[in-house]
């Protein structure tokens, strides 16, 4: 079985927080070797602290658009204690980013945390998980602006065009795939996956939410991400085996995490 890694998986959520070392358990006996851990509120800092504390599981702090209303202007001084805090297991800021798909009310507001989150990173020398939706101009707009700071970048959960795909590769970021691309009517997302180098993708569950094909209707888990795998290499007409061993490598990379033989668990 080829170990497979989950760059974004929201174990903190309410909705299956309470099963989270369940799932941890599952996950490992199926061969995921890496989880990053996101988290979508600050009152979510604390048990993606916790999580990180797992084998092969690292977390990520940061304020999810959806929840702008948390905002305050002290929360970067926060988020940077909280990580500092942590220590090293805490290994990116997210999830983070710009959401305009329930209308622009909150532009300024969405594009200065983002902004702030950033400066953050860019401060610690972490990369970032970045949630973009009905927003890229903008986001394109503050990544070049700011996003030089910042070691890397991932955008999580993509489901754009080639076009696209080509400006965020064109500036350095990675490109995540969840359970969408494994959908047979995702015609757009499945030419995107074969154009963008293997080089430079990453694979996720979104966990809970987004479960690949043969899982929908219920909640995804990150073992669930062997099924991204599975349609990356059946895309691009290569091993399993290979694709698998490329993801871990800019796992690591992104992370910037040891190689296997110098990690510690």
């Amino acid at each position: 079985m080829s170990a497979c890694y989950d760059i974004h998986a929201h174990l903190a959520d309410s909705r299956i927080v309470g099963n989270a070392e369940s799932i941890l358990s599952a996950s490992a006996q199926q061969g995921v070797r890496g989880i990053l851990v996101n988290a979508a509120r600050v009152e979510e800092w604390p048990t993606v602290v916790r999580l990180a504390s797992y084998p092969a599981v690292y977390g990520a702090l940061g304020l999810h658009p959806f929840f702008i209303g948390d905002w305050e202007a002290a929360l970067p001084d926060r988020l940077k204690a909280a990580i500092l805090a942590a220590g090293p297991r805490i290994r990116a800021v997210g999830e983070i980013g710009l959401d305009f798909c329930h209308g622009r009310e909150w532009v300024r507001r969405q594009i200065g945390t983002l902004e702030a989150q950033l400066g953050v990173a860019g401060e610690l020398g972490l990369p970032v998980i970045l949630h973009n939706r009905k927003s890229w101009p903008e986001f394109l707009a503050v990544w070049r602006s700011c996003g030089h700071a910042v070691p890397h970048g991932v955008c999580h959960h993509f489901t754009g065009g080639r076009e696209m795909a080509r400006q965020l590769l064109d500036l350095g970021l990675f490109i995540s795939f969840c359970g969408p691309l494994t959908y047979p009517n995702a015609r757009r997302l499945k030419e995107t996956a074969e154009y963008v180098p293997l080089e430079r993708v990453l694979t996720e569950t979104d966990a809970p939410d987004l479960p690949a094909q043969p899982y929908r209707g219920g909640f995804s888990y990150p073992w669930q991400v062997s099924v991204i795998v599975d349609e990356l290499a059946r895309l691009k007409s290569r091993s399993r085996e290979a694709v698998a061993e490329q993801v871990e490598r800019n796992f690591r990379t992104v992370l910037r995490l040891p190689s296997p033989a110098g990690q510690a668990s």
